[in-house]
């Protein structure tokens, strides 16, 4: 997987958590995660919500970006907040068995002591790319 250039500012918990569903890495994601969390998120047909780390990591890895999808690169990454709220961007290339797509998301969230405690994900879904 290419990865975009960085500065070590980027590598702010919401560019960790990025890396880590860009990586399809369950423990890197489990990690910045906090329990309880408030896990909220939208997709195309669905709302999503989890109160653990593991409930968020097995909606993201398990279901989204499950084996049937491998990510192939991440071709944009950006950090920056809102008011009080920290915001991260991303975009993937992905691999699915109808042939390549791209899939963009936007994740604000607020941390505690190191993890991310709120956590508000909106996705584009995947599309052909």
């Amino acid at each position: 997987m290419n990865q975009p250039t960085h500065s070590v500012t980027d590598r702010a918990l919401g560019a960790e958590i990025a890396y880590a569903i860009a990586a399809q890495d369950a423990e890197a994601l489990r990690r910045v995660l906090s329990t309880p969390v408030t896990f909220r998120a939208v997709t195309p047909r669905r709302f999503w919500d989890a109160e653990t780390a593991v409930g968020a990591v097995d909606i993201i890895l398990g279901t989204w970006f499950g084996p049937d999808k491998q990510v192939t690169e991440m071709t944009s990454l950006a950090t920056d907040s809102v008011g009080d709220v920290k915001k991260v961007s991303y975009r993937l290339s992905v691999e699915l068995e109808s042939g390549p797509s791209v899939i963009e998301q936007v994740i604000y969230y607020a941390e505690t002591d190191g993890q991310i405690t709120d956590l508000r994900l909106v996705c584009s879904g995947f599309r052909p790319s």
